[in-house]
């Protein structure tokens, strides 16, 4: 199996998420006042001719087909015609296996490869379908170790293309039995496309990392928050106690390539951090969704200790939450690239076995934002290393020389000096790719059956920005000087 590392970034912007900020809830929930004050936004008399035209079609199916016909098949198809009609990529009908993944992806562990997947949006090649795109793989699961990246276009699955499948048509799709195969055939930027068979495994998704990082005097604590499931924020609770203790005098907060998760987990977090005001606030035509979820007074770890938030494009939903409470309230500052942008909340109605997915709400930012389609532009944007599609096809032909592999096999405990020596070694052969990008290529490939690193201080230039600037004498003066995201939007 070929071998790809994340180091390459998609020049495809994506909305969409299988992640979502989620709230689970009771299809009856909505009290009768509710749904009928929500009813008079449209035209009673409309409501209710079809409603009765679809009865009456439904009766007039089960009895006139030429077949029998299963009545659940004609309800499973008319809630999907009903979702689908929405236009909203998050809002679905859930039929037994997809809603019995959701349950247990919220809450840490399902059986598959290890991705989060969005339909794709945007401009697609011409004549060409949307096709199912990455949104990131998650840690240590058979997806990041094939170094699948965010925003890599999923073509088929099996051979059948994804062109016409829904998100969660594909999720349940490359889910499976552990053990057993699937393969899919991406595409990596315009023109390059591979093959990647998967084993299935189950999926036990690791909420948060965390490490202590000793640099020029120095105690900075780092958290890297993988994703947002019931577990987490005690998980983050546990790790500021332990940091204290250790007496850390600054904090590194990692949601990169976190494409999200539950609602309840990322204000709980948010409010470890902060001890007063709106962390975030959601609006909908609902009036139960108008909702305003503020700090408490106590905080989990000193607001005097300085602290940077990393984002990407692959951190989105609750990590976006997350990462706009924190620059809103000038509590952190961002650093890293412009993340997803996705502003929705959805809610999931439980039907016996099966259930839906409902869009209820827009969420805000504490100063007002909804970053959908937007996203959040960090406070100093330091790109990932991009290669364009000429890079990317030697890149393919490094691949398939196999001498990278060849030099791991000959050299399993190379030096950085040794790894730099044979790139240059590599750029002289032909393979005109930047330097830094090959050493870490071939680090990664030393370091491919071994646990996933904590953090990368040789080559991730994000983190070592943040170290930079969370100890630079000048920090606090840029945080209170950095901008609310109205702000930036006014400038804008």
């Amino acid at each position: 199996m070929k071998i790809f590392k994340r180091e390459v970034k998609s020049p495809f912007l994506a909305w969409g998420i299988v992640a979502l900020v989620v709230l689970f809830a009771s299809l009856f929930s909505l009290s009768a006042p509710v749904a009928m004050a929500q009813a008079k936004k449209t035209s009673d008399t409309d409501s209710q001719r079809y409603s009765q035209l679809l009865q009456s079609i439904y009766q007039f199916i089960i009895q006139n087909y030429v077949d029998e016909v299963d009545p659940y098949k004609l309800y499973e198809g008319a809630m999907k015609g009903m979702f689908d009609a929405l236009g909203d990529p998050h809002s679905i009908f859930l039929d037994e296996a997809m809603m019995s993944d959701m349950l247990r992806e919220t809450d840490g562990s399902y059986a598959g490869v290890g991705l989060y997947i969005s339909k794709q949006v945007g401009t697609p090649k011409e004549g060409e379908e949307k096709y199912i795109e990455v949104v990131s793989p998650i840690e240590d699961t058979p997806a990041w170790k094939a170094g699948i990246l965010p925003g890599d276009l999923i073509l088929s699955v099996d051979g059948e293309s994804t062109a016409t499948m829904t998100v969660d048509q594909a999720s349940a799709k490359i889910q499976g039995e552990p053990g057993t195969k699937v393969k899919l055939h991406f595409r990596r930027g315009n023109n390059y496309e591979f093959d990647v068979e998967f084993t299935r495994a189950t999926i036990q998704i690791p909420a948060i990392k965390t490490g202590i990082i000793e640099q020029a005097g120095a105690k900075i604590g780092y958290i890297r928050i993988i994703e947002w499931i019931p577990q987490t924020p005690d998980k983050v609770r546990a790790a500021l106690e332990q940091m204290k203790t250790a007496g850390i005098t600054q904090l590194i907060v990692d949601v990169r390539s976190n494409p999200g998760g539950l609602l309840d987990s990322v204000v709980e977090v948010c409010d470890l951090f902060l001890d007063s005001g709106v962390i975030v606030s959601t609006k909908g035509r609902v009036e139960t969704e108008n909702y305003e979820y503020k700090a408490k007074p106590s905080v989990a770890i000193s607001k005097d200790i300085p602290m940077v938030v990393l984002v990407n494009q692959g951190s989105a939903s609750a990590s976006e939450i997350f990462a706009g409470a924190m620059k809103d309230t000038h509590r952190a500052l961002l650093i890293g690239e412009r993340t997803y942008g996705k502003g929705s909340v959805q809610q999931v109605f439980p039907l016996d076995k099966t259930g839906f997915k409902l869009t209820m709400a827009r969420y805000y930012t504490p100063s007002g934002v909804n970053i959908d389609k937007t996203g959040i532009e960090p406070d100093i944007v330091l790109p990932d290393i991009e290669l364009s599609d000429k890079q990317l096809d030697t890149l393919e032909r490094l691949y398939d020389s196999g001498l990278v592999e060849t030099f791991v096999k000959d050299h399993p405990d190379a030096t950085r000096e040794e790894r730099k020596a044979y790139a240059q070694t590599l750029i002289q052969k032909g393979y005109d790719l930047p330097e830094l990008y090959l050493e870490k290529l071939i680090r990664d490939e030393i370091d491919r059956t071994k646990p996933e690193r904590v953090y990368d201080l040789e080559y991730d230039m994000q983190l070592n920005e943040a170290i930079s600037v969370i100890t630079s004498p000048d920090f606090k003066t840029r945080l209170e000087n950095s901008k609310t995201l109205e702000q930036t939007m006014a400038t804008h």
